[in-house]
């Protein structure tokens, strides 16, 4: 799974804080990719995935749950780190018209854009493993 870039997965066991963030959520997705050796399994020093713009909005058991809502959406997001995988998960819920033209727009690239960011944070942290080993 997900060596050097994050394949698409269901929501982990350990998910449990993004699962009750959104009520009914209209769009969900995750994607995971391979821990390395030396690698942090603090899921807070994963935040970078989205560029540290949003705060953690609670922690517990390997999972950081950010709140990301934008455009009258209301969309979190779950970093979740076990002994393996790094996994990163969104819930999306549209509150308005508004809200749902926009995700509509922005659901397209939503994918791509994750995984992207996903790699590189991954590809950061992988140099800084190694260079402290």
């Amino acid at each position: 799974m997900g060596k050097n870039w994050p394949v698409a997965v269901g929501f982990p066991e350990g998910a449990r804080l993004i699962r009750t963030a959104v009520d009914r959520p209209d769009y969900q997705d995750a994607y995971a990719m391979k821990l390395r050796p030396g690698m942090p399994r603090d899921p807070a020093a994963w935040t970078g995935i989205l560029r540290d713009a949003f705060p953690i909005a609670a922690q517990q058991d390997g999972e950081a749950l950010m709140e990301v809502s934008t455009a009258g959406l209301d969309a979190w997001a779950s970093i979740v780190v076990d002994d393996e995988y790094v996994t990163l998960c969104s819930s999306v819920q549209t509150n308005a018209l508004r809200s749902r033209l926009y995700w509509g727009v922005v659901k397209r690239i939503h994918p791509f854009m994750a995984r992207a960011m996903m790699a590189r944070t991954h590809r950061r942290l992988a140099l800084a493993a190694e260079k402290a080993a």
